[in-house]
């Protein structure tokens, strides 16, 4: 194990740790979230780190592109950490989570090389066929706009395309229709700090000021 791995939990456990006993001692009893985050394995994008939190606070699903597949009888990782943050959890708020340079909506463009032949990664192109729609309304747009950055477009395409899947779960539409729920989508700017947040009257993405 790296030494660096060891340091940060020793510092934890002396410091951290010691300095929140009390928040340890109640957390150890159980969890009681008030906002579930889904974002990417990008290990640029720390939700706690951003929202300056501390353990107990945030539900977190990790996966390649912050996606949400559509609500399937069958169930995945993903589906089942939704289904019980709004079915057991009861949070009061589910958060897309994408970034700026996410490598799998590049992954979308990509195309292999001869060097790049040898490199499995047939789990990864099956799981990004589900942003399709995000890379193929991206291109539309540009395509009328060349100006535009195709990256952000696509980034922010699929934080609404996730947020549109959300609405493929019965309980996640009834926790929305009795307002126990809140959806919200953000891009984080990794190199900026910035958050933006998707305005569903105006159907953009604002900063959000601080």
């Amino acid at each position: 194990m790296k030494k660096v791995h060891l340091d940060g939990y020793r510092k934890f456990k002396k410091e951290y740790f010691k300095d929140n006993k009390k928040l340890f001692d109640e957390l150890a009893l159980g969890q009681k979230p008030h906002s579930m985050i889904i974002t990417c394995s990008d290990s640029r994008v720390s939700p706690v780190k951003i929202l300056s939190g501390v353990p107990g606070e945030l539900f977190i699903a990790r996966n390649i592109g912050n996606i949400v597949p559509p609500y399937e009888t069958t169930k995945g990782a993903t589906q089942s950490a939704i289904e019980y943050a709004v079915n057991v959890l009861k949070v009061d708020s589910l958060i897309i989570l994408g970034h700026s340079a996410c490598g799998a909506c590049a992954h979308l463009y990509h195309e292999k090389t001869e060097d790049e032949e040898h490199v499995e990664l047939s789990h990864v192109d099956e799981w990004l066929t589900l942003a399709y729609p995000a890379k193929h309304n991206a291109i539309l747009e540009c395509i009328h706009n060349p100006e535009k950055n195709r990256a952000e477009i696509t980034e922010k395409n699929n934080i609404q395309l996730s947020i549109q899947r959300l609405m493929t779960y019965p309980y996640v539409v009834e926790a929305l229709e009795n307002g126990s729920l809140e959806i919200h989508g953000w891009w984080y700017d990794i190199g900026t700090g910035d958050l933006e947040s998707y305005d569903y009257s105006e159907k953009i993405f604002k900063k959000i000021s601080i």
